[in-house]
């Protein structure tokens, strides 16, 4: 349901033609080098290449350009800056920093295996069968905190014509009410939700309507249907359905949050496979000695 930098000071803005004549002329100067010379810190030069890297690999706008470059470059500034002192200053055990570097790659090179083999055979096909035993088993995870609403609303501002006809048709009291209402709430309404199959929070849904001075569980019992005018807009609410909070939470409610949990324990399941496969392959092969 929709209910609906720091500043870079430390050389001149880059304006936004600036900026993209830097990409073309380092787009068209190919292998000839690094492009131009953007900064520099002590020994450390900045080129144009590692800007044009850099921008390459995020999503922006034209509009967003200048200030992304502005930022890179001071940012490359200041980690050069830092890096230098660090470099010298007498307290930094450099070789326990080279160990963690190392120990980091290798690491990311395990991780990185895992993550394309695990894609290359992860089963994303998960049936309903699969879905509802799952919720079978773990029933205890499946508690609400919260009421479960199946519900119509409308928002309508008050300048809207014929607001009267909605008090006789968002009470659902007849067939053709939703229908009627549908075509009015495509053209007047400021907000429009009906869904007689799905669930959602009550808490959710006041997010979006003012409601002040209820007693939830009452309002919610009730099945109560309401209207209300407040700050240029009319309200209708009626309350459809309701699961009570402290009870188990509907399969079909549950059912995107089982899948991704299902999912979850096959990536697992899988990356400690293809690992174990991995190595036990090594020793098949006689590629481990011990001395």
């Amino acid at each position: 349901m929709a209910f609906l930098i720091r500043k870079f000071t430390g050389m001149p803005r880059y304006s936004l033609f600036i900026v993209f004549l830097l990409l073309i002329l380092s787009a068209c100067s190919g292998k000839d080098g690094k492009g131009r010379l953007l900064a520099q810190v002590y020994d450390e030069k900045l080129y144009e290449e590692e800007l044009t890297d850099h921008l390459k690999q995020i999503d922006y706008t034209s509009e967003d350009s200048a200030m992304i470059a502005d930022e890179f470059i001071q940012e490359w500034l200041d980690d050069h800056i830092l890096i230098h002192h660090a470099q010298k200053h007498k307290e930094i055990d450099e070789e326990e920093i080279e160990r963690k570097v190392d120990r980091f790659r290798k690491d990311l090179y395990i991780l990185k295996l895992e993550q394309q083999l695990v894609n290359e055979q992860l089963d994303t096909i998960i049936s309903d069968q699969e879905i509802k035993s799952y919720y079978e088993k773990h029933k205890q995870d499946f508690q609400l905190n919260d009421y479960l609403v199946k519900v119509l609303y409308i928002k309508i501002p008050d300048d809207a014509p014929d607001i009267e006809q909605i008090v006789s048709t968002y009470k659902l009291n007849k067939e053709t009410d939703v229908e009627a209402l549908e075509i009015y709430a495509k053209i007047y309404a400021t907000n429009y939700y009906y869904d007689k199959d799905s669930w959602i929070y009550f808490d959710d849904l006041l997010k979006e309507i003012p409601l002040q001075d209820i007693n939830k569980d009452r309002f919610i019992m009730k099945r109560s249907k309401i209207r209300f005018q407040e700050q240029g807009y009319h309200y209708f609410l009626n309350i459809l359905d309701y699961k009570l909070k402290n009870t188990l939470s509907p399969l079909g409610f549950e059912r995107k949050n089982i899948r991704e949990r299902i999912l979850n324990i096959r990536v697992k399941e899988l990356r400690d496979k293809v690992k174990q496969d991995i190595i036990s392959k090594a020793y098949d092969d006689k590629a481990v000695k011990i001395y």
